[in-house]
């Protein structure tokens, strides 16, 4: 018996080795595991990066739990909805606001100190929260503060931790990491709302808050323990504003990172606006109840998984270009559809598609900003990018509300997907994304 056969199992014959046992009893062979692993995402190799994700992990699951949480308090404390749209509108708006001097403070300061900064801000105000949540002192002035101070602390987060995601993994391993964590956000996207979901009917808001200020533990013990890589800072000889302008130059500057925003404002404006009118879809198209509309919900984040998964295995062989031109027909013809459908069997199809359509172009767009722009101005560059969907997407909300009155809504949502199409598919094709490869 040959080595890579391993022990035969106890039977008259000798004729099964344990291998063939594995499948039998349904588990993973051994070979199909090596396939897996000479898969994966190469960043998945680096053990920065891996401490990285399992701190992020729970960070993200907590945030889920705390959106819900503060949604559901909100209406509980004041019994509007306007009230629910007022604090979401109070987390999105220092987003907009901040997001160009954060990225300055991601490129002028160590990376990790403005992390560590911003997600301890996010724990203490969940814990604050929490405690006003327990002694019944959630008024809506004090959820407006706590939604500003996440909103504030997440506006500095992103662009920082998309750039030190950056500067530990190399430009060609850039697309597995992006997809590794974009898979990671899914499946807390999915597990999040459930469990806050659970906690909510049986402890109450206060525990939502509590788990989300926990939450924040790993991440920092990560940012603190974890020998980071020091990124040259420029002498600090621009003052915030010239700082700003200098990094709006320098993308302008360079062509692919130029045609990559403005493909991300399409979509974050035409392409993610048309998400809060998914109760208006339900009602008037499918004519379903809360329950339809929390499984679309669902849909999309499997749908997400699903893909972060597909590309995490296929990262290795898939380009930039590729993969925005792969992307933009699929996102596109998918939210075409979703404004057509009229039964659900219809509708969750097409919301799949463009979940998997929006991973896949903002992976692309995301790992071509990291790769190109200089490590002492990446936050800046990555600053934009976020912003593209900060702001975008309540302005498109608002387009596509002054666009009902001319036409019906779900015209509009429509002709919003092909234009979003038609510039990704120009996006991909720029010659300026074809050089990189």
């Amino acid at each position: 018996m040959s080595e890579s056969e391993g022990p035969e199992i106890d039977n008259p014959g000798g004729l099964l080795p344990l291998t063939a046992s594995a499948e039998v009893q349904g588990q993973v062979p051994p070979r199909l595991l090596r396939q897996l692993l000479r898969r994966a995402p190469e960043a998945a190799q680096i053990p920065l990066f891996r401490n990285y994700v399992l701190g992020l992990a729970p960070l993200a699951l907590g945030s889920w739990m705390q959106l819900v949480a503060l949604g559901y308090l909100t209406l509980q404390v004041t019994g509007s909805a306007a009230a629910v749209g007022l604090v979401g509108a109070a987390d999105g708006i220092p987003a907009v606001l901040l997001s160009l001097p954060a990225g300055v403070a991601g490129d002028r300061h160590s990376r990790r100190a403005v992390l560590m900064g911003a997600s301890a801000a996010m724990g203490l105000t969940a814990l604050g929260l929490a405690l006003a949540a327990a002694l019944d002192r959630a008024t809506l002035p004090v959820l407006l503060g706590a939604a500003i101070c996440f909103g504030s602390a997440d506006a500095f987060d992103a662009p920082t931790r998309q750039a030190l995601v950056a500067d530990i993994v190399p430009s060609r391993q850039l697309m597995g990491a992006a997809a590794l964590t974009a898979t990671v956000g899914s499946v807390t996207r999915i597990v999040g709302p459930a469990v806050g979901g659970v906690l909510l009917a049986t402890l109450g808001p206060a525990s939502c808050f509590l788990a989300m200020a926990f939450s924040v533990v790993p991440f920092l013990v990560v940012l603190l323990l974890s020998h980071w890589p020091v990124v040259p800072v420029v002498a600090a000889r621009l003052g915030t504003v010239r700082r700003m302008v200098e990094g709006l130059r320098w993308s302008r500057a360079d062509a692919a990172s130029r045609t990559v925003l403005i493909a991300s404002l399409a979509l974050g404006v035409l392409g993610i606006g048309y998400m809060p009118y998914l109760p208006v879809f339900n009602r008037e198209l499918l004519h379903g109840g809360g329950q339809v509309l929390g499984l679309m919900y669902s849909v999309g984040g499997i749908g997400a998984m699903v893909g972060g998964i597909g590309l995490s295995l296929m990262s290795r062989r898939l380009r930039q270009d590729r993969l925005l031109l792969g992307s933009a027909p699929l996102y596109a013809l998918s939210l075409f559809g979703l404004t057509r459908a009229t039964t659900l069997a219809l509708a969750l199809p097409c919301l799949a598609g463009i979940s998997l359509g929006f991973l896949g172009a903002s992976t692309a767009m995301l790992t071509v900003l990291q790769a190109r722009a200089p490590g002492e101005m990446r936050a800046r560059v990555l600053s934009l990018y976020t912003l593209t969907f900060a702001g975008g997407g309540p302005l498109g909300t608002l387009v596509y509300a002054g666009a009902s009155r001319i036409v019906p809504l779900f015209d509009a949502i429509a002709g919003g997907a092909v234009v979003v199409g038609l510039i990704l598919l120009w996006s991909g094709s720029h010659r300026a994304l074809r050089r990189l490869n």
